[in-house]
C-alpha cells in the first residue's frame, strides 16, 4: 500500500480510539508506514476493520500484521491436524511407500516426521510417546514459522544478513591427540624367550596362591 492508503487507515485507527494517543505524530506514522507498506491496502484495511470490531484496545504493528497473514499466508496447521495428517499417511501407505506418505504432508509437518523417523514412527509400538515426541517438535516448529511470516521481507532479509554477520562461525577441531606411553605389541610378533619365562613364573605365583602353596 502507499502512504495515502496508510493515512486513511491511521485515520480510521485513531478514529476508533479516540482516546488513545496513537499515530499521534509525524514520526509514529512514518514508523508504522515502514511496518506495514508491504501488505496489499484491501487486506490491511480488513485486518485493521476485523481488530475495530473485536477489540476495545487499539492495535499494535503486530496486532495488524497477524490479521493480515491470516489472510493471505498459507495457515500453519495446528498440532492435532498436523499429527491427524500423520496418522492418516500412517494407516494409507505405511512404512513400506514413503514417498506417497511424505507427498500427502505439508513442509513443516513433513519436516517433523523426518526427523522422528518414517519407519520408526510406522513401526513404534508407543503410540502415546509418538505423540508426544511430535507434539514437542512440530510447537516449536510452527510457532517459528508463525513467527517469520508475520515478519516483513526486508526485516528477515536484514535477520539473516545481521546472523551471518555477527553470529559465531563454528570452528573445526582437530581430534584430539591420544598418548601412547609404551609401545602395543604386535598381536603377530611372538614372544622373547625372556617374556616368555617372566609368564611362567607369574602363573606359578598365581597357581601357589590359589592353592594355599
Amino acid at each position: 500500500m502507499n502512504k495515502k492508503q496508510f493515512a486513511t487507515l491511521a485515520i480510521g485507527i485513531k478514529s476508533a480510539y479516540p482516546n488513545s494517543k496513537i499515530l499521534e505524530d509525524n514520526a509514529s506514522m512514518d514508523f508504522w508506514y515502514m511496518m506495514l507498506k508491504d501488505i496489499p491496502y484491501e487486506i490491511a484495511e480488513n485486518a485493521v476493520m476485523e481488530h475495530i470490531c473485536t477489540n476495545i484496545y487499539p492495535p499494535n504493528i503486530a496486532e495488524i500484521r497477524k490479521l493480515c497473514m491470516e489472510r493471505c499466508k498459507t495457515p500453519v496447521l495446528s498440532f492435532d491436524e498436523a499429527w491427524g495428517v500423520v496418522q492418516k499417511a500412517m494407516s494409507t501407505y505405511g512404512r513400506y511407500s514413503p514417498q506417497e506418505a511424505f507427498d500427502s504432508m505439508d513442509d513443516l509437518t513433513l519436516s517433523v516426521v523426518k526427523n522422528l523417523g518414517w519407519s520408526r514412527l510406522c513401526s513404534s509400538e508407543n503410540p502415546t510417546a509418538d505423540r508426544a515426541n511430535f507434539r514437542e517438535a512440530y510447537e516449536a516448529k510452527a510457532k517459528a514459522a508463525q513467527d517469520s511470516n508475520q515478519l516483513p521481507e526486508f526485516v528477515a532479509r536484514n535477520k539473516e544478513l545481521l546472523k551471518e554477520q555477527y553470529a559465531p562461525a563454528i570452528k573445526g577441531r582437530e581430534a584430539p591427540q591420544i598418548e601412547i606411553k609404551e609401545p602395543v605389541r604386535d598381536a603377530q610378533e611372538p614372544l622373547t624367550e625372556e617374556q616368555i619365562k617372566e609368564r611362567a613364573r607369574k602363573l606359578e605365583e598365581a597357581r601357589r596362591r590359589i592353592l594355599g602353596g
